[in-house]
């Protein structure tokens, strides 16, 4: 079973530590038997935001060693084996040179790509009407949510980020064709399981 594990902020650790924790104490001897699931494999998920690719996976080792053991060998779309579980890392960025940016520096142009005129007009909304008390103001990866998500309500009316860019929203080939898609999928298949 793959645990993916994306933790709304680097710094929401305690609760991870938790569901770490539980999980890894459903997976006690005396209870093997009584689950259909043997082993899980622990893949984190971030983004690099402002602080880049570097300071992100240096800051998941730092957060996650206690519980897991050594991650140095871990780095951003890589595997380790813990005494506990495989461990990998996975971190979005917008692929330039200093590795920085979200999520949403990838699938932004999934989103242009296939709404050209709409998520050009989303994008002028948002840019022409956001001032500075608002959430979206100040912060690039919350505008390109904004965008895509506007974008998207011609597909699914009333729907959040996650329904406009999944169930019906944008189309499954987008994601096939997409150079992000194939990398996670290629880190996915690289678990290293016991079994």
């Amino acid at each position: 079973m793959f645990m993916m594990i994306r933790t709304s902020g680097k710094d929401q650790v305690d609760p991870v530590h938790n569901l770490l924790r539980d999980l890894h104490d459903t997976f006690d001897e005396t209870l093997v038997d009584t689950y259909d699931v043997a082993e899980y494999a622990a893949a984190f998920l971030f983004d690099a935001n402002a602080v880049g690719m570097t300071t992100t996976i240096d800051d998941f080792r730092q957060r996650y060693n206690n519980h897991f053991g050594d991650l140095s060998g871990v780095d951003h779309g890589t595997w380790g084996t813990t005494e506990i579980s495989p461990v990998g890392c996975f971190v979005f960025h917008d692929r330039s040179g200093d590795r920085t940016g979200t999520l949403e520096d990838q699938l932004a142009p999934m989103a242009d790509t296939e709404w050209p005129d709409r998520y050009a007009k989303a994008h002028a909304f948002i840019d022409n009407n956001m001032d500075e008390s608002d959430k979206v103001y100040g912060s690039r990866a919350s505008q390109l949510k904004a965008v895509i998500t506007a974008a998207g309500q011609f597909r699914v009316p009333g729907a959040g980020l996650t329904q406009v860019i999944g169930r019906g929203g944008l189309p499954k080939a987008v994601f096939e064709e997409s150079s992000l898609s194939k990398e996670l999928v290629a880190f996915l298949m690289a678990a290293p399981w016991a079994g």
